[in-house]
């Protein structure tokens, strides 16, 4: 398994968004089964804020999945928000906007998922 960080960006509240995109796609029947994810934040709480503001989801990708299903279920999600929030994935030193229209991003989405390490020289992603 590999872990890809996903964000949603132009969207007034993107936790809800995030909420809603990982429903999504752990009910879809083809990408569900493949992937686990868990919201996370990307820096830690401030000390004038209470709690922790959770902008990305943290998720962990099998083998079985291929890139053009998971973007694809990701377009399909961004089509049925109001606005089209904006979904970015990020993968050591790699990050890609989604569009499951484009071909370049769905050989690019294959790229992240099939290498064996990060482009950072194995930071964690």
């Amino acid at each position: 398994m590999i872990t890809v960080e996903v964000r949603v960006r132009g969207s007034v509240d993107p936790e809800t968004e995030l909420r809603s995109l990982l429903r999504w796609l752990t009910a879809d029947e083809e990408v569900g089964p493949a992937v686990h994810g868990t919201l996370a934040a990307s820096a830690p709480a401030r000390p004038d804020h209470m709690g922790t503001l959770l902008d990305l989801i943290s998720l962990a990708v099998g083998g079985g999945l291929s890139a053009a299903q998971l973007a694809l279920a990701i377009d399909q999600w961004r089509t049925q928000r109001r606005g089209s929030p904006r979904v970015t994935l990020r993968r050591g030193d790699t990050e890609i906007e989604v569009d499951g229209r484009d071909e370049r991003i769905l050989r690019t989405v294959a790229e992240l998922l099939e290498s064996e390490e990060p482009a950072d020289d194995g930071g964690a992603a």
